[in-house]
Protein backbone atom coordinates (compact mmCIF):
# COMPACT_ATOMS: atom_id res chain seq x y z
CA UNK A 1 0.00 0.00 0.00
CA UNK A 2 1.19 3.51 -0.75
CA UNK A 3 2.75 5.39 2.14
CA UNK A 4 -0.49 7.15 3.64
CA UNK A 5 1.83 8.79 6.45
CA UNK A 6 4.11 10.36 3.69
CA UNK A 7 0.90 11.24 1.50
CA UNK A 8 -0.35 13.06 4.04
CA UNK A 9 2.94 15.61 4.39
CA UNK A 10 3.08 16.28 0.60
CA UNK A 11 -1.18 16.87 0.75
CA UNK A 12 -0.08 19.32 3.81
CA UNK A 13 2.50 20.74 2.04
CA UNK A 14 1.12 21.32 -1.49
CA UNK A 15 -2.41 22.45 0.94
CA UNK A 16 -0.51 25.08 2.95
CA UNK A 17 2.63 26.47 0.29
CA UNK A 18 0.27 26.23 -3.14
CA UNK A 19 2.75 24.18 -4.46
CA UNK A 20 0.30 22.19 -6.98
CA UNK A 21 -2.96 20.90 -7.10
CA UNK A 22 -3.53 18.07 -5.12
CA UNK A 23 -4.40 14.48 -6.60
CA UNK A 24 -6.89 12.46 -5.40
CA UNK A 25 -5.19 10.50 -2.41
CA UNK A 26 -4.11 13.83 -0.98
CA UNK A 27 -7.44 15.51 -1.37
CA UNK A 28 -8.74 12.67 0.67
CA UNK A 29 -6.11 12.32 3.45
CA UNK A 30 -6.49 16.06 3.58
CA UNK A 31 -9.88 16.33 3.87
CA UNK A 32 -9.23 13.37 7.34
CA UNK A 33 -7.21 16.60 8.79
CA UNK A 34 -8.34 19.77 7.64
CA UNK A 35 -9.97 21.62 4.55
CA UNK A 36 -8.83 20.50 0.84
CA UNK A 37 -9.50 22.81 -2.60
CA UNK A 38 -12.77 20.57 -2.57
CA UNK A 39 -15.08 18.09 -1.24
CA UNK A 40 -13.41 14.31 -2.51
CA UNK A 41 -15.13 12.30 -4.38
CA UNK A 42 -15.23 8.42 -3.72
CA UNK A 43 -16.62 5.10 -5.60
CA UNK A 44 -16.67 1.90 -3.63
CA UNK A 45 -16.06 -0.04 -6.84
CA UNK A 46 -17.17 -3.35 -5.35
CA UNK A 47 -20.67 -2.95 -5.70
CA UNK A 48 -20.83 -2.27 -9.41
CA UNK A 49 -21.95 -5.58 -10.65
CA UNK A 50 -19.28 -6.93 -12.79
CA UNK A 51 -21.20 -7.68 -16.17
CA UNK A 52 -21.99 -4.01 -15.66
CA UNK A 53 -18.33 -3.14 -16.17
CA UNK A 54 -17.13 -5.76 -18.85
CA UNK A 55 -19.91 -8.19 -20.06
CA UNK A 56 -16.63 -11.38 -20.24
CA UNK A 57 -16.68 -11.54 -16.12
CA UNK A 58 -19.30 -12.37 -14.01
CA UNK A 59 -19.41 -13.52 -10.23
CA UNK A 60 -18.41 -16.65 -11.23
CA UNK A 61 -15.30 -15.61 -12.65
CA UNK A 62 -14.45 -13.33 -10.20
CA UNK A 63 -14.54 -15.44 -7.39
CA UNK A 64 -12.34 -18.10 -9.41
CA UNK A 65 -9.72 -15.65 -11.31
CA UNK A 66 -7.28 -13.16 -9.61
CA UNK A 67 -6.74 -12.31 -13.09
CA UNK A 68 -10.30 -11.35 -13.71
CA UNK A 69 -10.51 -8.91 -10.66
CA UNK A 70 -7.43 -6.91 -11.62
CA UNK A 71 -9.14 -6.53 -15.15
CA UNK A 72 -12.24 -5.61 -13.47
CA UNK A 73 -10.15 -3.26 -11.60
CA UNK A 74 -8.05 -1.91 -14.50
CA UNK A 75 -11.85 -0.97 -16.16
CA UNK A 76 -12.81 0.98 -13.02
CA UNK A 77 -9.99 3.06 -13.24
CA UNK A 78 -10.57 4.11 -17.16
CA UNK A 79 -14.46 4.50 -16.85
CA UNK A 80 -14.84 7.04 -13.76
CA UNK A 81 -12.83 10.15 -13.06
CA UNK A 82 -12.65 10.12 -8.87
CA UNK A 83 -10.63 10.69 -6.29
CA UNK A 84 -10.58 7.26 -5.01
CA UNK A 85 -11.79 3.94 -5.78
CA UNK A 86 -11.94 1.84 -2.64
CA UNK A 87 -11.68 -1.99 -2.61
CA UNK A 88 -11.79 -3.07 -6.41
CA UNK A 89 -12.57 -6.30 -5.41
CA UNK A 90 -15.14 -9.50 -6.89
CA UNK A 91 -15.63 -11.52 -3.62
CA UNK A 92 -18.85 -10.81 -1.55
CA UNK A 93 -17.46 -12.41 1.62
CA UNK A 94 -15.27 -15.46 1.19
CA UNK A 95 -12.03 -13.22 1.02
CA UNK A 96 -13.05 -13.06 4.98
CA UNK A 97 -11.35 -16.71 5.75
CA UNK A 98 -14.77 -18.41 6.49
CA UNK A 99 -14.80 -20.43 3.24
CA UNK A 100 -11.25 -21.14 3.73
CA UNK A 101 -12.91 -22.93 7.35
CA UNK A 102 -16.20 -24.65 6.18
CA UNK A 103 -18.55 -22.13 5.10
CA UNK A 104 -20.26 -23.29 2.16
CA UNK A 105 -21.45 -20.57 -0.59
CA UNK A 106 -23.56 -20.54 -3.57
CA UNK A 107 -21.46 -18.92 -6.15
CA UNK A 108 -23.71 -18.56 -9.44
CA UNK A 109 -22.46 -15.74 -12.36
CA UNK A 110 -25.73 -13.53 -11.51
CA UNK A 111 -25.52 -12.76 -7.60
CA UNK A 112 -22.59 -11.80 -5.53
CA UNK A 113 -21.69 -15.39 -3.71
CA UNK A 114 -23.86 -15.99 -0.38
CA UNK A 115 -23.17 -18.68 2.54
CA UNK A 116 -25.94 -21.25 2.30
CA UNK A 117 -24.31 -23.93 5.18
CA UNK A 118 -22.12 -23.31 7.54
CA UNK A 119 -19.50 -25.37 9.49
CA UNK A 120 -20.16 -24.41 13.65
CA UNK A 121 -23.44 -26.37 14.68
CA UNK A 122 -22.39 -27.61 18.16
CA UNK A 123 -19.66 -27.26 20.63
CA UNK A 124 -17.81 -30.08 19.20
CA UNK A 125 -17.46 -27.73 16.00
CA UNK A 126 -15.76 -25.06 18.13
CA UNK A 127 -12.70 -27.53 18.02
CA UNK A 128 -12.50 -28.57 14.36
CA UNK A 129 -11.96 -24.90 13.33
CA UNK A 130 -8.31 -24.49 13.30
CA UNK A 131 -6.88 -21.27 13.49
CA UNK A 132 -4.06 -20.92 10.57
CA UNK A 133 -0.96 -20.95 10.12
CA UNK A 134 -0.63 -19.37 6.73
CA UNK A 135 -3.31 -17.66 4.51
CA UNK A 136 -4.37 -20.40 1.96
CA UNK A 137 -7.51 -20.26 -0.34
CA UNK A 138 -9.64 -17.34 -1.00
CA UNK A 139 -8.09 -15.61 2.05
CA UNK A 140 -4.69 -16.01 0.49
CA UNK A 141 -6.41 -14.77 -3.11
CA UNK A 142 -7.93 -11.84 -1.20
CA UNK A 143 -4.52 -10.79 -0.22
CA UNK A 144 -3.12 -11.44 -3.57
CA UNK A 145 -5.31 -9.14 -5.43
CA UNK A 146 -4.42 -6.37 -2.61
CA UNK A 147 -0.94 -6.45 -3.38
CA UNK A 148 -1.36 -6.37 -7.53
CA UNK A 149 -3.78 -3.35 -7.91
CA UNK A 150 -1.88 -1.63 -5.20
CA UNK A 151 0.87 -2.42 -6.91
CA UNK A 152 -0.38 -1.24 -10.40
CA UNK A 153 -2.37 1.78 -9.16
CA UNK A 154 -0.55 3.00 -5.74
CA UNK A 155 -2.84 6.19 -6.24
CA UNK A 156 -5.78 4.14 -5.18
CA UNK A 157 -6.63 3.56 -1.78
CA UNK A 158 -6.91 -0.41 -1.30
CA UNK A 159 -7.29 -0.46 2.16
CA UNK A 160 -7.73 -3.24 4.03
CA UNK A 161 -11.02 -4.71 5.52
CA UNK A 162 -11.51 -7.59 7.33
CA UNK A 163 -14.21 -9.47 9.42
CA UNK A 164 -14.11 -8.78 13.40
CA UNK A 165 -15.25 -11.18 15.74
CA UNK A 166 -18.94 -10.66 15.52
CA UNK A 167 -19.37 -11.03 11.66
CA UNK A 168 -16.89 -13.74 11.32
CA UNK A 169 -19.47 -15.51 13.89
CA UNK A 170 -22.64 -14.91 11.53
CA UNK A 171 -20.03 -16.23 8.83
CA UNK A 172 -19.46 -19.48 10.45
CA UNK A 173 -22.53 -20.44 12.46
CA UNK A 174 -25.40 -18.21 10.84
CA UNK A 175 -27.43 -15.47 10.35
CA UNK A 176 -30.36 -16.92 12.12
CA UNK A 177 -28.65 -18.91 15.13
CA UNK A 178 -25.69 -16.24 15.91
CA UNK A 179 -28.50 -13.66 17.04
CA UNK A 180 -30.08 -16.64 19.28
CA UNK A 181 -26.81 -17.93 20.67
CA UNK A 182 -26.37 -14.41 22.15
CA UNK A 183 -29.76 -13.77 23.59
CA UNK A 184 -29.50 -17.35 25.27
CA UNK A 185 -26.01 -15.91 26.61
CA UNK A 186 -27.59 -12.82 27.72
CA UNK A 187 -30.68 -13.95 29.52
CA UNK A 188 -28.89 -16.62 31.20
CA UNK A 189 -26.03 -14.04 32.73
CA UNK A 190 -28.89 -10.79 33.33
CA UNK A 191 -31.24 -13.02 35.96
CA UNK A 192 -30.42 -13.99 39.03
CA UNK A 193 -33.56 -16.58 39.01
CA UNK A 194 -32.33 -20.09 39.51
CA UNK A 195 -35.68 -21.07 37.65
CA UNK A 196 -35.58 -19.22 34.80
CA UNK A 197 -31.62 -20.11 34.59
CA UNK A 198 -32.82 -23.79 33.93
CA UNK A 199 -35.58 -22.94 31.41
CA UNK A 200 -33.06 -21.32 29.52
CA UNK A 201 -30.44 -23.91 29.62
CA UNK A 202 -33.37 -26.22 28.44
CA UNK A 203 -33.81 -23.90 25.41
CA UNK A 204 -30.02 -24.11 24.73
CA UNK A 205 -26.99 -23.61 25.39
CA UNK A 206 -26.41 -20.27 27.20
CA UNK A 207 -22.11 -20.78 27.39
CA UNK A 208 -22.15 -21.22 23.59
CA UNK A 209 -22.30 -17.46 22.29
CA UNK A 210 -19.32 -16.45 24.38
CA UNK A 211 -16.81 -19.85 23.21
CA UNK A 212 -17.98 -19.32 19.43
CA UNK A 213 -16.67 -15.05 19.82
CA UNK A 214 -13.26 -16.32 21.75
CA UNK A 215 -12.56 -18.78 18.76
CA UNK A 216 -13.56 -15.84 16.11
CA UNK A 217 -11.67 -13.03 18.16
CA UNK A 218 -8.59 -15.13 17.85
CA UNK A 219 -9.46 -15.98 14.11
CA UNK A 220 -9.45 -12.01 13.43
CA UNK A 221 -6.32 -11.12 14.88
CA UNK A 222 -4.92 -13.99 13.05
CA UNK A 223 -6.28 -12.74 9.73
CA UNK A 224 -4.94 -9.75 10.35
CA UNK A 225 -1.35 -10.82 11.56
CA UNK A 226 -1.37 -12.98 7.91
CA UNK A 227 -2.37 -10.20 5.94
CA UNK A 228 1.10 -8.08 7.89
CA UNK A 229 3.25 -11.16 6.45
CA UNK A 230 1.62 -10.92 3.21
CA UNK A 231 3.19 -7.58 2.91
CA UNK A 232 0.03 -5.87 3.16
CA UNK A 233 -0.23 -2.43 5.65
CA UNK A 234 -2.69 -2.22 8.62
CA UNK A 235 -2.38 1.66 7.69
CA UNK A 236 -5.86 2.39 6.87
CA UNK A 237 -7.09 -1.09 7.90
CA UNK A 238 -10.89 -1.63 8.65
CA UNK A 239 -11.76 -4.45 11.36
CA UNK A 240 -15.60 -4.78 10.21
CA UNK A 241 -18.37 -5.47 12.38
CA UNK A 242 -21.41 -3.75 10.50
CA UNK A 243 -24.13 -6.23 11.56
CA UNK A 244 -23.69 -5.60 15.01
CA UNK A 245 -25.49 -2.88 15.78
CA UNK A 246 -29.80 -1.70 14.77
CA UNK A 247 -32.10 -3.21 14.39
CA UNK A 248 -29.85 -6.65 15.47
CA UNK A 249 -29.04 -5.42 18.75
CA UNK A 250 -28.89 -2.46 21.11
CA UNK A 251 -26.20 -0.62 21.58
CA UNK A 252 -26.11 -1.33 25.22
CA UNK A 253 -25.76 -5.45 24.27
CA UNK A 254 -23.36 -4.37 21.54
CA UNK A 255 -21.27 -2.18 24.19
CA UNK A 256 -21.18 -5.07 26.66
CA UNK A 257 -21.54 -8.07 24.76
CA UNK A 258 -19.87 -7.25 21.45
CA UNK A 259 -17.39 -4.67 21.89
CA UNK A 260 -15.44 -6.41 24.59
CA UNK A 261 -14.21 -8.72 21.66
CA UNK A 262 -13.52 -6.79 19.25
CA UNK A 263 -11.08 -4.52 21.68
CA UNK A 264 -9.14 -7.60 22.19
CA UNK A 265 -8.42 -7.61 18.25
CA UNK A 266 -7.82 -3.51 18.61
CA UNK A 267 -5.54 -3.80 21.66
CA UNK A 268 -3.64 -6.87 19.93
CA UNK A 269 -2.83 -5.06 16.76
CA UNK A 270 -1.36 -1.55 18.62
CA UNK A 271 -5.02 0.04 18.28
CA UNK A 272 -3.68 0.52 14.33
CA UNK A 273 -7.18 -0.87 13.36
CA UNK A 274 -10.28 1.54 12.37
CA UNK A 275 -13.00 0.40 14.39
CA UNK A 276 -16.61 1.73 13.13
CA UNK A 277 -19.91 1.35 14.52
CA UNK A 278 -22.65 2.72 11.96
CA UNK A 279 -24.93 5.20 13.89
CA UNK A 280 -28.82 5.88 12.71
CA UNK A 281 -28.82 9.23 13.31
CA UNK A 282 -26.94 12.72 14.33
CA UNK A 283 -28.43 12.68 17.70
CA UNK A 284 -27.47 8.82 18.06
CA UNK A 285 -23.85 10.05 17.50
CA UNK A 286 -24.28 12.79 19.98
CA UNK A 287 -25.40 11.03 22.42
CA UNK A 288 -22.34 8.04 22.16
CA UNK A 289 -20.14 10.78 22.40
CA UNK A 290 -21.28 12.48 25.08
CA UNK A 291 -22.71 9.93 27.50
CA UNK A 292 -20.06 6.87 27.21
CA UNK A 293 -16.76 6.98 27.87
CA UNK A 294 -13.60 7.92 25.44
CA UNK A 295 -12.02 5.29 24.37
CA UNK A 296 -12.82 2.35 21.69
CA UNK A 297 -16.84 3.50 22.70
CA UNK A 298 -16.08 6.61 20.39
CA UNK A 299 -15.11 4.71 17.32
CA UNK A 300 -18.33 5.50 15.41
CA UNK A 301 -18.68 5.95 11.55
CA UNK A 302 -18.71 9.81 10.48
CA UNK A 303 -21.25 8.97 7.38
CA UNK A 304 -25.20 8.67 6.72
CA UNK A 305 -24.50 5.19 5.75
CA UNK A 306 -27.60 3.64 8.11
CA UNK A 307 -29.49 6.98 8.69
CA UNK A 308 -33.43 6.72 7.38
CA UNK A 309 -34.21 8.12 3.92
CA UNK A 310 -36.81 9.08 2.07
CA UNK A 311 -38.77 6.84 -0.50
CA UNK A 312 -36.35 8.55 -3.44
CA UNK A 313 -33.37 6.83 -1.48
CA UNK A 314 -31.99 10.21 -0.26
CA UNK A 315 -30.97 10.45 3.42
CA UNK A 316 -33.27 12.69 5.70
CA UNK A 317 -32.52 16.68 4.66
CA UNK A 318 -33.47 17.67 7.86
CA UNK A 319 -30.32 15.55 8.95
CA UNK A 320 -27.33 17.12 6.94
CA UNK A 321 -26.63 20.32 9.24
CA UNK A 322 -26.89 18.71 12.91
CA UNK A 323 -24.44 16.19 11.24
CA UNK A 324 -22.09 18.88 9.85
CA UNK A 325 -22.58 20.29 12.68
CA UNK A 326 -21.19 17.59 14.76
CA UNK A 327 -18.28 16.61 12.50
CA UNK A 328 -17.13 20.08 12.82
CA UNK A 329 -17.44 20.13 16.55
CA UNK A 330 -15.31 16.96 16.81
CA UNK A 331 -12.89 17.79 13.91
CA UNK A 332 -13.90 14.78 11.13
CA UNK A 333 -14.26 14.76 8.26
CA UNK A 334 -18.33 14.07 7.69
CA UNK A 335 -18.82 10.82 4.49
CA UNK A 336 -21.96 12.05 2.88
CA UNK A 337 -22.94 8.62 0.60
CA UNK A 338 -25.55 8.68 -2.19
CA UNK A 339 -27.60 5.58 -1.95
CA UNK A 340 -27.60 3.32 -5.03
CA UNK A 341 -31.53 3.20 -5.67
CA UNK A 342 -31.06 6.94 -5.19
CA UNK A 343 -28.80 6.69 -8.51
CA UNK A 344 -30.45 4.43 -10.31
CA UNK A 345 -33.94 5.90 -9.92
CA UNK A 346 -32.91 9.61 -9.83
CA UNK A 347 -33.19 12.31 -12.90
CA UNK A 348 -29.98 14.44 -13.57
CA UNK A 349 -31.80 17.29 -12.31
CA UNK A 350 -32.59 15.58 -8.83
CA UNK A 351 -28.77 14.19 -8.77
CA UNK A 352 -27.62 18.30 -9.25
CA UNK A 353 -29.89 19.51 -6.76
CA UNK A 354 -28.51 16.71 -4.44
CA UNK A 355 -25.21 17.32 -4.75
CA UNK A 356 -25.77 21.07 -4.73
CA UNK A 357 -27.41 21.03 -1.33
CA UNK A 358 -25.14 18.75 0.52
CA UNK A 359 -21.81 20.24 -0.99
CA UNK A 360 -22.92 24.03 -0.61
CA UNK A 361 -23.90 23.32 2.91
CA UNK A 362 -20.44 21.82 3.35
CA UNK A 363 -18.20 24.31 2.20
CA UNK A 364 -20.54 27.07 3.69
CA UNK A 365 -20.19 25.70 7.20
CA UNK A 366 -16.45 25.31 6.29
CA UNK A 367 -16.65 21.70 7.45
CA UNK A 368 -14.52 18.60 5.35
CA UNK A 369 -16.53 15.85 3.79
CA UNK A 370 -16.38 13.67 1.82
CA UNK A 371 -19.08 12.46 -0.80
CA UNK A 372 -19.35 8.47 -1.69
CA UNK A 373 -21.28 6.42 -4.34
CA UNK A 374 -21.56 3.61 -2.49
CA UNK A 375 -23.60 1.38 -4.39
CA UNK A 376 -24.79 1.10 -8.15
CA UNK A 377 -27.54 -1.64 -8.50
CA UNK A 378 -28.49 -3.08 -12.03
CA UNK A 379 -30.41 -1.15 -14.33
CA UNK A 380 -28.37 2.07 -13.53
CA UNK A 381 -27.01 4.30 -15.93
CA UNK A 382 -23.07 4.43 -15.51
CA UNK A 383 -22.87 7.66 -16.77
CA UNK A 384 -24.61 8.89 -13.84
CA UNK A 385 -21.51 8.14 -11.54
CA UNK A 386 -19.32 10.68 -13.74
CA UNK A 387 -21.90 12.86 -13.72
CA UNK A 388 -22.49 13.25 -10.17
CA UNK A 389 -18.74 13.18 -9.36
CA UNK A 390 -18.70 16.60 -12.07
CA UNK A 391 -21.37 18.53 -10.06
CA UNK A 392 -19.43 17.72 -7.06
CA UNK A 393 -16.32 19.62 -8.93
CA UNK A 394 -18.77 22.44 -9.55
CA UNK A 395 -19.95 22.87 -5.92
CA UNK A 396 -17.67 21.51 -3.48
CA UNK A 397 -15.01 23.92 -3.63
CA UNK A 398 -13.79 25.32 -0.12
Amino acid sequence: MANLILTMVKALAKSKLKLGELNGMERFMMAQIGLPDRVPTMLAATNIEPYMLDPRYNWKSTVESIEANIALAERVVELFDCDLISVPIWQGTMGMGAADQGTVYMVTEDRVPYPVKYPIQTREDLERIKIPEKATGYLKMYFDIHVEIQRRHPELLVNLNLDGPWDLAMLLRGDDKLPLDLRLHKDYVETDDPVRKEKIKRRGDPDFYPALMDLTTRLSIRHFELAVKHGLSLLGAALVDQYAASPIMSRRDYVKYVLPYIERVWQHHKKKLTIVYPCTSPMEMRHILENEPPGINHQILWSNYVFPTTPEGITLPEYDRPALELAKEYKKCYSYIIHGKFLRDATEEEIEALVKRVCTLATEMRTPMTLSISSVPPGTDLEKVNFTFNLVKKYGRY
